[in-house]
């Protein structure tokens, strides 16, 4: 089952170092977030009636636009206004909204503009930048129910930077167990690891990866897939053929890997229906 971390709001300081590259003199500069709770608590009122029209609607949109006209410091408002765009596939449209609502509110909505960069844009460099801010914000911190860390896993997976992904999984993976215990470990954080050494040719170690995510999800489609690939790679052609047909049989019953966005996007790496042959 997917877990979620939630973020502490409330008035909060932080300092950031900036370094002057001419004189390498650092010079301190001291941010004030404020989280406006009134406001706040008028953006949320202003949301919850906005779902009485569509999600994508014209009437939505409106209704949101003369909210942002008279409330135009509102950081979720633009968040709302984005979030259906993204949906629709229009990102370039949304992008404007998200950057206002990050630059109004970083600390909320900085690693949620990073997190649909990576899954919905592809833009993995500049969600590799948004990232990196967050972490400096936030310090090791969650969104959309995983760590920054594993998202940077899966941006630097998608730009073939191997190593680099292998490393920041693992680090989501000592993040989790860290603070909750290995219990907690995502098994999605288990098979994009797997993936990273798949890609590095570890493929014994990919499989023994592999079977630690199947302990947590034992109909796992997505990575009995992997796994049979690199079981046939060393050589392990009768079991390959046996963990794919498995693979096949669990994807069929939709055993899937699944993300509460998936349904929007396709993740990295995920499975498709014609590679079964179906």
């Amino acid at each position: 089952m997917l877990y979620l971390k939630k973020k502490y709001c409330g008035f909060i300081v932080i300092c950031l170092l900036f370094f002057n590259c001419n004189n390498k003199e650092q010079q301190k500069s001291e941010i004030e977030v404020k989280v406006d709770f009134k406001s706040d608590s008028i953006a949320t009122a202003i949301v919850k009636e906005s779902y009485q029209f569509g999600l994508n609607s014209e009437a939505r949109r409106k209704f949101l636009d003369s909210a942002i006209i008279k409330n135009p410091n509102m950081a979720y408002l633009y968040q709302q206004r984005a979030m259906p765009l993204y949906k629709e596939n229009k990102d370039e449209l949304g992008l404007p909204y998200l950057e206002k609502a990050a630059a109004l509110n970083p600390v909320k909505w900085l690693d949620y503009m990073a997190f649909m960069k990576c899954i919905f844009s592809k833009n993995y460099k500049d969600a590799i930048v948004d990232f990196n801010k967050a972490l400096e914000l936030n310090g090791e911190s969650y969104v959309m129910d995983h760590s920054y860390y594993f998202y940077l896993g899966l941006c630097y997976l998608q730009l073939n930077e191997f190593e680099t992904a292998k490393v920041f999984f693992e680090k989501s993976i000592a993040q989790s167990v860290k603070e909750d215990g290995e219990e907690w470990i995502h098994f999605n954080d288990l098979m994009y690891l797997g993936i990273a050494n798949y890609e590095l040719n570890n493929y014994k170690e990919a499989i023994k990866i592999f079977d630690e995510a199947l302990l947590l999800q034992p109909k796992f489609s997505d990575v009995k897939f992997y796994q049979a690939i690199c079981l046939a790679r060393i050589g392990e052609g009768d079991k390959a053929e046996l963990k794919f047909k498995e693979a096949k049989e669990d994807f069929i019953n939709d055993d899937i890997m699944y993300e509460d966005n998936s349904i929007y996007e396709r993740y990295p790496y995920q499975v498709r229906k014609s590679w079964f042959g179906l």
